[in-house]
């Protein structure tokens, strides 16, 4: 199984790289996405450091503020040191995803063969449909829309993955019924299994994909897909 989805760090939420391994060993966990909090003022280092105490086990993403001059450097900077790909939070940031401002990010991710992975809920910075702007705009780019376009949109973000090849639904906060629906619509190879931990429960979040996952479909959303996406 591989996480898609988890923040580490003093803020927010806290959870530390050692508390993340214990809940990972205990739920068979074997590898983790794992990006910072985004709220406020934030860094990549608690990732970093995860990342080179544990590096059989976590996948670091790195965050950027897409308005801060520097962020495309800050970027490639963490390219360069192992990380996989790059968080975003149009909604925290105050800035749409498909803004053009996060054109040159978007490129970074595609010349080193990263991943984006965005928060996507219904808020009009990152509903679906920006999502397929920039799945547009960047084909070669692997996009997770983290959350599915829930409350209120995940029909159409169901719609949508089937559209862009390289649109991708991540079903963190999701509630089981629409988490079903989402499965049944777009298919197991386009949906991809996170917990948002540590503000989502670990153990519920599994608890869920397991109820609504049929026979054959648990490799690729329990950790195929994003394997694949990655080359790992």
């Amino acid at each position: 199984m591989i996480d898609a989805h988890v923040h580490i760090g003093p803020e927010g939420s806290e959870l530390s790289a050692r508390q993340l391994m214990e809940r990972m060993e205990q739920n068979g966990i074997e590898k983790a996405l794992v990006f910072p909090f985004l709220g406020g003022s934030f860094t990549n280092d608690a990732v970093e450091s995860a990342m080179e105490q544990y590096p059989d086990k976590i996948m670091g993403i790195c965050a950027v503020n897409p308005f801060d001059e520097d962020a495309p450097a800050k970027l490639e900077r963490c390219f360069k040191k192992g990380f996989r790909g790059l968080k975003l939070h149009p909604f925290l940031h105050g800035l749409n995803l498909s803004s053009h401002l996060n054109d040159g990010l978007f490129e970074l991710v595609q010349e080193y063969k990263g991943i984006v992975i965005a928060h996507g809920t219904a808020d009009l910075y990152n509903c679906p449909l920006e999502f397929d702007r920039m799945a547009r705009r960047f084909p070669k780019v692997p996009l997770i829309m983290a959350h599915s376009g829930y409350f209120w949109e995940w029909e159409q973000a169901v719609e949508l993955a089937a559209e862009n090849p390289n649109l991708f639904l991540e079903t963190s906060r999701v509630p089981e019924y629409e988490t079903g629906k989402i499965l049944e619509g777009a298919g197991p190879g386009k949906v991809i299994w996170g917990s948002d931990s540590p503000y989502c429960g670990l153990e519920q979040e599994i608890s869920k994909m397991r109820r609504v996952l049929k026979q054959g479909e648990e490799e690729a959303v329990l950790g195929g897909t994003i394997e694949r996406l990655l080359s790992i």
